[in-house]
């Protein structure tokens, strides 16, 4: 609990910077992507003992985790849907 507070206060300049831009960016959206993608090899991963696969959807599952607690906490309902309704603009 105190390396959480203490993760935290490191971190929120970075995650409000990350809040700010996302609508413009979609890098949430992306970084939810890269854990999806990694979800769908664990299982071969595993197998193969090949830890990387494993170590980088938890890693990415935590970041996700820590942002959506930042995101949750500073937005009402509306601000929250455009972070998840990304569209990109080719």
């Amino acid at each position: 609990s105190a390396d959480l507070k203490l993760l935290e206060e490191a971190t929120i300049s970075i995650c409000k910077s990350l809040v700010e831009k996302n609508p413009r960016t979609g890098n949430l959206g992306s970084l939810i992507k890269v854990f999806l993608s990694r979800t769908k090899e664990l299982k071969i991963s595993a197998e193969c003992q090949n830890h990387l696969f494993i170590w980088q959807a938890h890693n990415a599952l935590f970041i996700i985790c820590c942002l959506l607690k930042v995101f949750i906490s500073r937005m009402s309902e509306e601000e929250l849907q455009l972070h998840f309704t990304y569209e990109d603009k080719a």
